[in-house]
């Protein structure tokens, strides 16, 4: 009976424990949950709310023959140089400068303006004062022009609004002269963008075709003078113009002209849906009095995702005509969420089969409007988490908004708990769209630890998002010292100390958790050559060679060497008596050129290459797919992640977050000073080099040019004439010559500029001949003058030797040059 009752309270007391334990454990859940709701509520309550709203900064025009061309976009930062390549601006003989006020915008309160060189190194104008006129509704601005600006030379006008509130900026190149040329080529710029909407009226464009099987003709997402006259006239699409053309001059340069142009416009599929584009056609045309030479033709056609049910079918995602390189996609580890993005308008949907996208961001009014000034910005998606939230970046020209009317890089995360876009912070910096996409390409990495890791100007920084404290890794870098791995994960740069190009040691930064490993070797000098995937590469050269540069200004190194992240050597390559420089990386091919060392100088052997069989892949990224079917071609597809649906319901954010953070700015000096040479094409900025060769070379074939450091053109394809015939001036030759062992790349000399042109083809090099003076290059222990040419010869003349000039075949000439590697040198006057 007593053990019966004790039994019977150790099992009262056993359920008392186990009641309190439990209540325990709910209390402690609660008490958690309690302090989390806490958190984020106070979290929430320290979110200050805003709308993105409408843009208030007016859009001016010129206003030249009745036509309003050259939009400029104000800004409330000085830009400097930054956007001095957007347009130019023709000035009539009076010198009269005439703009108009967007539509609907109210009249300043005054107008000023500058003019200054291109360099800013020589001031016409200062802040003098332009009037303003009424006519027809719209507010004209009148700016009176000294008779002080040298024809034919360019000149940044620079011009600021008193909006009462704020003073705006607009700029743009001004030219005196070459009116009637820049009327010519902007009329048969838009007389053959609206023509080739209508298949009988286009036939007059057919002269100008070059059409072969280079193109593809399945596509209207890229058209030029290589494809069909079909294409050329939107297909079977049934195109039509969406309001009106924006028109551009963006530049005049000698006898080459660029004109663009940026439209709307609309096409209807064979189910009857109605399809939006934008669209940007490029004219690259060599004027002559007597007609104008059509060199090149591109257009460019991205489809507008509007998230239509007939959009979604078979698992996929119809995003539309476009090209794969402006898409982004990328999924959660999980698979559960995943976001993609045009550059300009970001999504993102659930792969858990819900039917739920969200359009994160955009600048336009809605998924049906076209808004051609949306698209001086990029956004890049930096990741996708496992909870739905996205962190994406926002770069170029900021329309609207808090930021409105600046540039730089705003950081953003889209909350998907509160259905909320949060601003983490804003980097306001200096730079085009396009020289920001390239920073962000370097390096834009977000770690695991909240630190966001950016590649700007030279310098690599990392920016807290929880104090928001900048910290420099690394300043001073050349394209030729810095490198990131295809996941960004990892980063190597050159550790600076005074010994030249070579280094003594290289940094090595695992940015996921910030872990550091210094790469050096005793008597060698190391050069970054880059990356293959997430392998490192970089080259070793004895330290008593660290100073000697081959004819392209480069020092070269002895031994390549790739490392894996654990610095463990995967492969070493080297070669008895040889040396390797000139390093370009293309997928997963490295190519290089060889020199052999021989008498105090590195000489040109030929080329080599070295290839990875290792597929690059990134396992977050969401690979497009395309097919052509109806009317409108070839199309690009998304594949849906996770479980597919058979729609999606649109939904859209319900608030903007504005952090306390604000705007951060990067400490130190964020202008480049090391590139030497920026190359342009098809109206864009192509990229920052620190050789001509380089430059030349990534847009010889969209007849680009190339620009210094002070804004002057120092290569154009299209501006040479068709023959050349020079009086050697030896003295001056020889002048330039005695210089020659001083220049590695570039020099200031004699009110021009020498040029190292060392790998540029024969062809492009006569650029220099052209323009007045002859092409230099050693040829064994002579100097040979290229002083003339024309289709069929070139005209050399030997330095100190005979005084007789000598024809030679183009064939041979090529023949001959080809085995020093086109070393030469050029001089152009500026």
């Amino acid at each position: 009976m007593l053990n019966r009752l004790g039994e019977s309270k150790q099992k009262f007391w056993n359920k008392r424990r186990s009641r309190a334990l439990v209540l325990g454990g709910i209390f402690f859940v609660a008490l958690l949950f309690y302090f989390f709701h806490s958190y984020r509520s106070m979290d929430q309550n320290n979110r200050i709310y805003a709308n993105m709203g409408k843009s208030k900064l007016p859009v001016l025009h010129v206003f030249s023959s009745g036509k309003e061309i050259n939009p400029l976009y104000g800004y409330l930062q000085e830009m400097d140089d930054a956007f001095v390549r957007d347009s130019l601006t023709l000035l009539p003989e009076n010198r009269q400068c005439e703009l108009i006020l967007e539509e609907g915008k109210s009249a300043p309160k005054s107008v000023h303006y500058d003019i200054r060189s291109l360099d800013g190194a020589e001031l016409l104008e200062k802040d003098q004062e332009g009037s303003l006129q009424e006519e027809g509704g719209r507010v004209h601005i009148i700016l009176p022009i000294q008779n002080l600006m040298k024809e034919g030379k360019e000149y940044l006008l620079r011009l600021r609004l008193d909006l009462g509130e704020s003073s705006v900026y607009y700029y743009t190149r001004v030219l005196l002269g070459k009116e009637d040329m820049g009327q010519e080529v902007l009329s048969l710029a838009e007389d053959f963008t609206r023509k080739s909407f209508s298949k009988s009226e286009a036939k007059s464009l057919s002269t100008y075709l070059e059409s072969d099987d280079t193109m593809d003709n399945s596509s209207l997402a890229h058209v030029n003078l290589h494809s069909s006259f079909q294409q050329i006239t939107w297909g079977d699409s049934g195109m039509e113009m969406d309001g009106e053309p924006e028109i551009r001059l963006k530049e005049l340069d000698g006898s080459m002209a660029l004109v663009q142009i940026q439209y709307a416009s609309r096409a209807t599929d064979q189910d009857g849906n109605v399809h939006r584009f934008f669209n940007e056609d490029n004219y690259v045309m060599r004027y002559d009095p007597q007609r104008i030479f059509l060199m090149d033709f591109d257009r460019r056609t991205k489809e507008l995702f509007d998230g239509q049910n007939y959009r979604y079918k078979d698992k996929k995602i119809l995003l539309g005509v476009g090209e794969k390189s402006d898409i982004e996609a990328l999924q959660s580890a999980t698979k559960n969420f995943y976001a993609f993005t045009d550059k300009n308008t970001l999504y993102r949907a659930d792969g858990e089969g819900k039917g739920n996208m969200n359009r994160i961001f955009s600048y336009s009014e809605g998924e049906k409007s076209v808004e051609k000034e949306s698209f001086t910005h990029g956004i890049h998606i930096l990741s996708v988490d496992t909870n739905g939230d996205v962190d994406f970046l926002v770069y170029g020209y900021i329309r609207r908004g808090r930021h409105e009317g600046y540039t730089g890089i705003v950081f953003y995360t889209y909350d998907n708990s509160e259905n909320t876009v949060v601003e983490n912070f804003f980097l306001p910096l200096k730079a085009s769209k396009e020289k920001l996409e390239e920073n962000i390409q370097n390096l834009s990495y977000y770690a695991d630890n909240r630190m966001f890791y950016i590649f700007f100007a030279g310098s690599i920084y990392g920016v807290d998002t929880n104090s928001f404290e900048v910290i420099t890794l690394a300043t001073g870098l050349s394209e030729n010292d810095f490198a990131s791995s295809s996941s960004k994960q990892f980063i190597a740069y050159g550790e600076k100390n005074n010994d030249g190009e070579l280094h003594r040691e290289i940094a090595f930064r695992n940015l996921h958790g910030d872990k550091n490993l210094s790469i050096s070797e005793d008597g060698k000098r190391l050069k970054v050559i880059g990356f293959l995937g997430e392998d490192f590469l970089y080259g070793l050269q004895d330290s008593d060679k660290d100073q000697i540069w081959n004819p392209q200004g480069e020092v070269p190194v002895s031994e390549i060497r790739i490392v894996g992240e654990d610095m463990k050597t995967k492969l070493s390559y080297k070669k008895d008596g040889l040396y390797f420089a000139n390093f370009s990386l293309e997928g997963n091919q490295l190519r290089f050129d060889e020199y052999q060392f021989q008498d105090g100088e590195y000489q040109y052997v030929g080329k080599d290459s070295l290839l990875s069989n290792k597929e690059i892949k990134d396992e977050r990224k969401i690979a497009l797919e395309s097919k052509v079917l109806g009317n409108i071609g070839k199309l690009q597809y998304l594949p849906m992640v996770g479980k597919a649906v058979s729609q999606f319901s649109l939904h859209y954010p319900e608030k903007f977050s504005i952090e306390k953070a604000g705007s951060i700015e990067l400490p130190g000096d964020t202008k480049e000073e090391n590139i030497l040479f920026s190359a342009y094409s098809l109206g864009h900025y192509q990229g920052e080099f620190s050789t001509m060769e380089a430059a030349y070379k990534k847009i010889y074939d969209q007849f680009g040019y190339v620009v210094d450091q002070k804004e002057r053109i120092v290569w154009n394809r299209t501006d040479r004439p068709n023959t050349a015939n020079l009086k050697i001036q030896e003295e001056e030759i020889s002048n330039f010559v005695s210089q020659i062992p001083e220049l590695r790349r570039a020099m200031d000399y004699d009110n021009g500029v020498l040029l190292n042109l060392y790998g540029m083809d024969l062809h492009a090099a006569l650029y220099y001949v052209g323009k007045g003076y002859p092409l230099m290059i050693r040829m064994e222990d002579q100097w040979e003058l290229i002083s003339g040419y024309n289709n069929s010869f070139i005209t050399v003349y030997t330095l100190g030797g005979s005084s007789i000039p000598r024809n030679i075949s183009r064939e041979e000439a090529i023949a001959r040059y080809e085995k020093v590697h086109n070393a030469f040198y050029g001089y152009l006057k500026k």
